[in-house]
């Protein structure tokens, strides 16, 4: 029920208006806007390399000797958070460019993967979807497109010229959910226009530092009445050179 419920959800999409959210949006949150807009297959099946971790064998070790009670236990010094000298760190790490890959879930079904590099102001990147896939070439003055088995052409639509990462440096709230001087989770409320997003009102968006740059940013959202959840992972660039026009 929940995998057909999916499906329905993501049959409005076409290629077409696909290309249409791809340069309506930032490049980190293109899989949220595209999941409303495009798709007809069924989604990708798990990958069937993976293979379950074994269950831990059961200890046979044997039990702790009981604490001492004149001993009175001392709680290591508390870590304070600073959420939002952290956040501005991380994202400067990785202002001159990311590789980043998204994917996107409606009712736990995976409907849509993006991947690609973000090098300056540019953006290349391809998304899977529906059995196809389509790649993107983003400039600050146009963008182009290259779908599968056709030929790069340049779309009408004016590309996005905001900071794929702005919304993340002007949020109304950070909120430390967990973490130390240089890595933490952070859970951040901005206003969802900031996120490409229709309407008013705010979004939740949680955010992984690791050792002072971006690792993972996670968004929660709706499709037609039903969950969806949008997953970054960010590294380093896979793809160093200039981002140029392809044709």
């Amino acid at each position: 029920m929940q995998m057909a419920s999916a499906r329905r959800a993501a049959a409005a999409m076409t290629p077409r208006r696909v290309v249409a959210a791809a340069v309506a949006c930032t490049p980190m949150f293109l899989a949220m806007v595209l999941v409303g807009c495009s798709g007809d297959d069924a989604p990708a099946a798990a990958d069937p390399t993976a293979t379950s971790a074994a269950a831990p064998a059961a200890s046979t070790a044997a039990s702790p000797a009981a604490a001492d009670p004149s001993v009175t236990a001392v709680a290591p010094p508390a870590v304070t958070v600073d959420g939002p000298a952290l956040l501005q760190q991380a994202l400067d790490s990785i202002a001159g460019g990311y590789h980043f890959d998204t994917n996107v879930t409606i009712n736990g079904v995976e409907v849509l993967v993006a991947a690609g590099d973000r090098v300056g102001d540019g953006t290349r990147l391809t998304i899977w979807a529906n059995g196809t896939s389509v790649a993107y070439v983003v400039t600050p003055t146009a963008s182009w497109v290259f779908p599968e088995g056709g030929e790069w052409e340049a779309l009408d639509d004016p590309p996005s010229t905001t900071d794929p990462l702005a919304a993340l440096r002007t949020p109304t709230s950070i909120t430390p959910l967990a973490g130390d001087a240089t890595s933490a989770t952070l859970e951040l409320t901005v206003s969802a226009a900031s996120l490409g997003i229709p309407g008013e009102g705010d979004a939740t968006v949680n955010v992984v530092l690791n050792a002072g740059t971006v690792a993972e940013i996670t968004y929660n959202s709706a499709v037609d009445g039903q969950p969806a959840v949008v997953r970054s992972v960010f590294g380093t660039v896979l793809d160093a050179t200039p981002v140029v026009p392809p044709i």
